[in-house]
């Protein structure tokens, strides 16, 4: 199994207008591929009010980049990703993670929210770690369940909530 996570920032002085934008992009792309993407808004006490992510979960990693490069050919698509990326800023971040030998099948994220933790593996604390294959090299991510012993300093904690 594999988490795809897109991290994006919505332009301070828009953030109505584009998390609008941001789900309206996850359902139209919903609509119209296979990648049930979830969206997310990042509410932690680290977060700006524009910080957003998308994220979907699959098994075949040559699918997922096929159904990414049919989704870039399908011309409805262009207005409704240049309308969200005309209210974001700064570059978008993209990170791909395997999933822990023993996970079970089904996991999800959560259907209200998940906490996220990233960091090198000698920082986290508890949790199957799940490894990091494209977008922050030499790091891990878990995802605590409220049970486990916080990561140390040094880890990226983020809090994130369902937006979509």
């Amino acid at each position: 199994m594999q988490l795809f996570q897109r991290r994006r920032w919505i332009n301070p002085g828009r953030v109505d207008a584009g998390l609008d934008a941001f789900v309206r992009q996850l359902a139209w792309i919903d609509a119209n591929t296979a990648l049930a993407m979830a969206g997310w808004r990042r509410d932690d006490s680290g977060s700006g009010p524009g910080d957003i992510l998308a994220s979907t979960i699959y098994y075949d990693h040559a699918w997922f980049l096929a159904e990414v490069a049919r989704l870039q050919t399908l011309v409805e698509y262009a207005p409704v990703n240049e309308t969200a990326a005309a209210l974001m800023v700064g570059e978008d971040t993209f990170e791909r993670w395997d999933s822990p030998v023993d996970i079970q099948d089904g996991w999800s994220l959560g259907e209200e929210g998940f906490g996220q933790i990233t960091g090198p593996l000698d920082l986290l604390a508890g949790g199957p770690a799940w490894t990091n294959a494209e977008g922050a090299d030499g790091l891990v991510s878990w995802f605590p369940t409220g049970e486990e012993p916080i990561a140390a300093d040094g880890c990226r904690m983020e809090e994130w909530s369902r937006i979509h």
